[in-house]
């Protein structure tokens, strides 16, 4: 008696497990990411300030084309990272979000994903922020410039 409700128990659980709906998740990405602030003006200084929630990284003086700021960090265990920046010249600004965590769509781990590791550049030119897109090679704008009255 007892045989044949443990074999009853398994072939249950066995169909039931055989029922179930698989969930497909993303890929996992990298699991530290380096994140680049680069000066592209053609003849401009750039403030460059960046934070989390738990870092303020600081402000940051780019003065000279091609200078770049970088940090870098492992995404924390609830993949809820998120970064943000403020750049700001004599006469325009702009704030974004510079790394944020995805989980269903992966637009910015698929410009970020270098190799197996996640690297981020944004760079600032004169018309607005542009993030580099590694697939594709190219780099793209995605934020313009807010300008002081």
């Amino acid at each position: 008696m007892i045989k044949n409700i443990v074999v009853f128990f398994l072939f249950t659980v066995a169909l039931v497990g055989a029922q179930v709906p698989r969930v497909a998740l993303p890929p996992l990405g990298p699991s530290r990411y380096y994140i680049h602030v680069v000066n592209g003006l053609s003849n401009l200084g750039l403030l460059v300030h960046c934070q989390s929630k738990d870092d303020d990284l600081g402000y940051h003086h780019l003065l000279n084309h091609g200078d770049d700021y970088q940090w870098n960090f492992k995404v924390n265990f609830w993949g809820t990272t998120l970064f943000w920046c403020k750049m700001e010249t004599p006469d325009a600004y702009v704030s974004f979000e510079s790394f944020w965590p995805e989980s269903q769509h992966l637009w910015l781990r698929d410009r970020c994903k270098h190799g197996t590791v996640g690297t981020c550049i944004w760079t600032a030119k004169d018309d607005g922020i542009y993030l580099r897109n590694f697939l594709a090679n190219v780099d793209e704008l995605i934020h313009k410039w807010t300008y002081k009255r």
